[in-house]
């Protein structure tokens, strides 16, 4: 099994969603906060004062998946959300020694 975190511009997470629905991916855990990579600060005026922008939203995406099946997820994702500039995201891959559901104790894939 794999865990595969996505770390994505907020506002692909509808066009997300709607992919991973289609291609029968039913657990993710979504969560929003901010960060920074390449982007330069920005500056934007507020009020008439300029204020620094020095982190990005971003939306973070946690799915665990069976082995045979992460590279067509991945496939899909980068589809979905890469646009080619700077902002695009990442995505990391790690192995998942164990997944158990809670509500009936199965444990391994069956609990995914």
């Amino acid at each position: 099994m794999k865990l595969l975190v996505c770390v994505i511009t907020p506002k692909k997470i509808d066009q997300v969603k709607k992919v991973l629905w289609e291609a029968g991916v039913r657990g993710v855990t979504i969560s929003d906060g901010s960060g920074y990579g390449y982007q330069k600060v920005q500056v934007e005026a507020v009020k008439g004062a300029d204020y620094k922008v020095q982190y990005q939203p971003r939306t973070r995406l946690e799915i665990a998946l069976p082995d045979d099946e992460i590279e067509k997820v991945v496939e899909l994702l980068l589809e979905t959300v890469r646009t080619g500039r700077v902002g695009d995201g990442k995505f990391f891959i790690m192995p998942l020694e164990d997944a158990i559901r809670v509500r009936t104790g199965e444990r391994g894939e069956n609990a995914l």
